[in-house]
Parts: C-alpha cells; sequence; structure tokens
C-alpha cells in the first residue's frame, strides 16, 4: 500500500480552495491572538521589573504575576503549535494530499475538515487509538 503523504487527494480544486481560504482565515487570527498575548507578556515582565522593585510586594501579589506569566507561555505555545499544524495543512493543500488521514490512508470527512480543518487524522483513526492528536 501507497504511504499516506503519496496518496493525492481526491478532493476538487474547489473543494482545495475553500479549505486554504479557512485555513488562512484561521491562521491570521491565530497569529493575531498570538501578538496580543506576546504584547500582554510583554508589559506583564515591564511591570513586573517596575514593582519589584518596592519592597511592600506581597507575596501572593508574586505568586499571582507568575502565575500569570506561566498561562500566557501556555498559551504562546499552544499558539505556535496550531499556527505550525495549519501551516502543515497548507503544505499538505499544495502536494495536494490534503484530507487524506496520515494514519490510515483514507479520506477525511469533510464534516471533520470543516470543524477541524488543520487535521491530519481521521475518527476512524482517532477511534481506533492510532492516534493521540488532532
Amino acid at each position: 500500500m501507497a504511504e499516506p503523504k503519496d496518496i493525492k487527494t481526491p478532493l476538487s480544486n474547489g473543494d482545495l480552495e475553500h479549505f486554504k481560504a479557512l485555513l488562512l482565515e484561521k491562521r491570521e487570527e491565530a497569529q493575531e491572538k498570538l501578538d496580543t498575548v506576546w504584547d500582554d507578556q510583554t508589559n506583564l515582565e515591564e511591570a513586573d521589573d517596575a514593582d519589584y522593585s518596592s519592597l511592600t510586594h506581597h507575596l501572593g501579589d508574586v505568586g499571582s504575576d507568575v502565575q500569570e506569566e506561566e498561562m500566557h507561555y501556555q498559551l504562546i505555545e499552544r499558539l505556535r503549535e496550531y499556527i505550525q499544524y495549519i501551516n502543515e495543512a497548507l503544505e499538505r493543500i499544495e502536494n495536494k494530499t490534503y484530507g487524506i488521514c496520515l494514519a490510515t490512508g483514507k479520506l477525511i470527512s469533510k464534516e471533520r475538515l470543516e470543524a477541524v480543518p488543520h487535521t491530519r487524522y481521521s475518527i476512524e483513526a482517532k477511534n481506533k487509538g492510532l492516534v493521540e492528536d488532532t
């Protein structure tokens, strides 16, 4: 059997253009969110530099700030990963392998692609436990 990455999609060029536009829109939204979180994190760090010079800084406040920074870094990492998945999906569109499950080599349903356009796996592969992520 051919490797899933070698199987060409049966999706029409119109379908591929639709999913490309959807992915580009999602990537733009994710990039805007990433930029916002980065700006928030930068502002938090600048405020921390000024605030920590004070002797009256409460330990609870420091803990809250550290927790908020950690949440920002986790969100930044998730957004970067999501953008990477989108970029990989766009690459599959370009090489005409988009919509093919990387685990089974079968077509991913259009319904799944509409819901999760960056997915690499079919519901069948997920249900059989062949993969752990989208």
